[in-house]
């Protein structure tokens, strides 16, 4: 198995979620009851949250010791592109911490998790098709 297939795993699981949330962004519902969609959003959060952690403390130490130069400079430039990403995530959950929050502004709760979502599935793309390539012809 390779190096990477636990993290595609955990891309493929929060994929899943953000699916189940998008199915759950209809502003007429979110404003009568929030329950359901925050709730998802509690399991997507929750696995992303282990998710970067997981990189940060096991993936990318072993890439910036690879000893290829243009692995580990790449690795570099992930993760800290990952800290912002993570602190969009942070301050996006704070934002939205209970079903009574997105009712209030079901409008803005739809606008910011669909940029989100979108942000997250272009850089589990990003990472499975260059970085996680990269990781396995390395590790």
């Amino acid at each position: 198995m390779a190096y990477t297939q636990k993290f595609r795993d955990q891309h493929d699981e929060l994929l899943k979620k953000a699916g189940e949330l998008g199915k759950l962004l209809n502003e007429d519902a979110l404003t009568k009851d929030a329950t359901a969609a925050r709730d998802v959003l509690s399991g997507l959060l929750g696995k992303l949250k282990i998710h970067l952690a997981v990189e940060d403390k096991a993936l990318y130490p072993k890439l910036k010791n690879c000893g290829n130069h243009e692995v580990v400079a790449i690795a570099i430039q992930y993760q800290e592109e990952m800290g912002g990403i993570a602190e969009f995530v942070a301050n996006y959950s704070k934002k939205w911490p209970s079903a009574y929050a997105i009712s209030d502004d079901a409008k803005l709760f739809i606008e910011e998790t669909n940029q989100l979502v979108s942000a997250l599935a272009t850089r589990i793309k990003k990472e499975n098709n260059y970085l996680y390539k990269l990781a396995d012809d390395c590790l």
